[in-house]
């Protein structure tokens, strides 16, 4: 299944409803870019709803870490919500 975001905006808040899996390859450049996209455009409060996630692999857990990184030297903050066993 591929990766969907679908970004949406709640109070001031930007909420990227992610399904599918973040694994090695094409989805973890679609969430890099994503979040990328929300620090350009001055959208620095961002949660990433990952409820319909149902596979991380390590290279998604480091672009997780890496998104993290990235919206805090923007000086903005970076959630997860939702996250399952």
């Amino acid at each position: 299944m591929p990766l969907l975001i679908k970004p949406r905006e709640v109070a001031h808040v930007t909420i990227l409803d992610i399904r599918g899996r973040i694994v090695l390859g094409e989805e973890i450049h679609l969430l890099r870019d994503a979040v990328r996209n929300l620090i350009a455009e001055e959208k620095k409060k961002i949660i990433l709803n990952l409820a319909d996630v149902d596979y991380i692999d390590s290279s998604g857990v480091g672009e997780l870490v890496g998104a993290f990184t990235t919206v805090r030297n923007a000086g903005g903050e970076l959630k997860r919500l939702k996250l399952t066993q």
